[in-house]
């Protein structure tokens, strides 16, 4: 006979999922995927404003009507772990493996790094900014985070919910620095318990070396820039199913994350200089311009939009031509499995 056990366990292991994972507190869930697998996110444009007059019909301005882009997620992850316990086996090695004990422990050591992984992977591949340059050092460092503050200052991305996801290996330079203008003060208290102090309006989260992205150094983000979502977390124990006696532990977990393209600005990534893609050039003459970037896939928009995120983007060869006319703007980003997103190029029509 099985014995789901989800019910009986379920508190202990949302307890342990929220307690451990650097994520809580720092993704927003306004994208919701209750009973569907995809979402369109609309982005409505805004209007320019004029100069009022007086007389007429159109005293306010040219009515136009307002346009819209969108942005299509889909749940991308739908992952699962098994494993039995033969009765046998518990009772020869004194029952070490005991069911619940290695559900927590496959959660905390396991899922939890996994799904975070992903999720810093769709922020680097989705950030409105990623810089490349040298590892930071005791003496850099702190400007390099105030860098990234500035830009999101500088982009009206809102001050109070930013965190920055930074490796152990900088993360432990940060106590020692000796400019500490930047660093706001939580007391003597919380630093003699240890706890990063925050930096530069940002919470301080403290990712593995082993965890964080490759050649990544730290992340700066906006929780309402980074919807996370998690369709399905189940974990059940089932006691000597059909065929086995024993225990069989299994668990699925179905998520997604991404970042919304109007709050892009609002995920800052530095880098290693060579995990960067450099951005695309133009060259060519007049209106017939030539996009290039050498082994990089290269995405275009003459419309307005951002490449990065846009539904209307098209592919261009790198060397190859595209022909814009008066007042189009052609933006270019180049992009490849091996390194970040390069930033946007863009040229205006002559």
């Amino acid at each position: 006979m099985a014995i789901n056990l989800a019910s009986k366990f379920s508190k202990y292991v949302d307890d342990a999922f929220a307690r451990e994972s650097l994520l809580r507190g720092a993704t927003s869930d306004k994208v919701e995927f209750t009973g569907v697998n995809e979402v369109s996110v609309y982005s409505v444009d805004k209007m320019e404003m004029n100069d009022y007059v007086k007389s007429g019909t159109s005293r306010y301005g040219v009515i136009k009507e307002i346009g819209d882009r969108v942005q299509t997620f889909r749940i991308e992850r739908d992952r699962s772990f098994t494993g039995s316990i033969d009765e046998g086996n518990a009772q020869d090695q004194y029952n070490v493996k005991d069911a619940s004990a290695r559900l927590h422990v496959q959660i905390r050591d396991v899922v939890i790094p996994e799904v975070e992984t992903y999720v810093f992977g769709k922020w680097a591949y989705g950030a409105g900014k990623v810089v490349g340059g040298s590892a930071p050092t005791a003496d850099t460092l702190l400007g390099l985070i105030q860098a990234g503050a500035s830009y999101m200052n500088n982009h009206h991305v809102p001050r109070r919910g930013r965190s920055m996801f930074i490796a152990e290996t900088y993360a432990a330079m940060l106590p020692n620095l000796s400019n500490l203008t930047y660093l706001e003060r939580l007391g003597s208290e919380a630093l003699s318990e240890n706890r990063l102090p925050r930096v530069a309006g940002f919470d301080v989260r403290v990712v593995p070396d082993g965890d964080m992205l490759e050649g990544v150094y730290f992340i700066l983000q906006h929780k309402d820039a980074c919807p996370f979502v998690q369709k399905l977390a189940k974990y059940k124990i089932q006691k000597d199913p059909m065929g086995i006696d024993g225990n069989v532990i299994e668990g699925r977990v179905r998520y997604w994350a991404g970042v919304l393209a109007e709050k892009c600005d609002g995920v800052y990534v530095y880098a290693a200089t060579d995990s960067v893609q450099a951005a695309p050039t133009f060259g060519g003459s007049g209106n017939a311009v030539t996009v290039t970037a050498a082994g990089a896939t290269i995405y275009y928009t003459v419309d307005g939009t951002d490449p990065r995120y846009s539904a209307t983007r098209e592919l261009v060869a790198s060397g190859g031509t595209v022909n814009i006319t008066s007042g189009q703007v052609l933006r270019a980003y180049a992009y490849t499995d091996t390194k970040y997103p390069s930033g946007v190029a863009e040229k205006a029509a002559v």
